[in-house]
């Protein structure tokens, strides 16, 4: 049974790849070279210890997490990576900021303009933005303009957003799920 999880969290990197892919065909064909296009992806902490506090670490199931989220980028060049600066999403972040050899940047959950401040700062680059079950659905809606997404559930870790920004402010997102399953609801 274990072995059929392994196979299914390498083929994550594949389809990845067909996504960004499908960008380049015709219909998709408003993300020119003459634009340039922002990639973010987003995603909640791998899974905590329930320990009552504030700011608990990862469980042993969360730091594999963090490290298949490496193992999924490792072949993208990431120009950044932002994180709340609580224990569990800088722990999430590091095992890519090190592979990346890329400085984790900290920002506040909620803090005002942040997205204004990643697009401009990182205009036709890749970022991941490591957050939480309340804050990345948020920052998927002010990406999307509407009320797309709801907040994650307490239990559920896998949700993977891929928001595609292009300069005129048009942006796809596309919601997948990574490493092991959790529930949903």
């Amino acid at each position: 049974m274990k072995r059929n999880v392994q196979k299914k969290g390498k083929l994550f990197p594949f389809f990845l790849f067909l996504i960004c892919f499908g960008l380049m065909i015709p219909g998709y064909s408003h993300f020119t070279n003459q634009d340039s296009v922002t990639t973010l992806f987003l995603v909640r902490h791998a899974e905590k210890i329930k320990d009552g506090s504030n700011d608990p670490i990862l469980t042993p199931e969360g730091e594999a997490r963090a490290h298949e989220l490496m193992y999924i980028l490792k072949h993208v060049e990431l120009d950044a990576i932002y994180s709340t600066p609580y224990k569990r999403t800088q722990q999430t972040s590091l095992p890519t900021a090190k592979d990346k050899n890329l400085k984790i940047q900290n920002y506040k959950p909620g803090e005002r303009n942040f997205l204004e401040k990643v697009l401009n700062s990182n205009s036709g680059g890749t970022v991941l933005i490591v957050g939480h079950s309340n804050t990345i659905p948020i920052l998927a809606n002010e990406l999307a303009g509407r009320q797309n997404y709801e907040n994650l559930n307490d239990v559920t870790y896998d949700n993977f957003f891929i928001a595609l920004v292009h300069s005129n402010g048009q942006t796809k997102i596309i919601r997948m799920r990574f490493g092991a399953h959790t529930p949903e609801k």
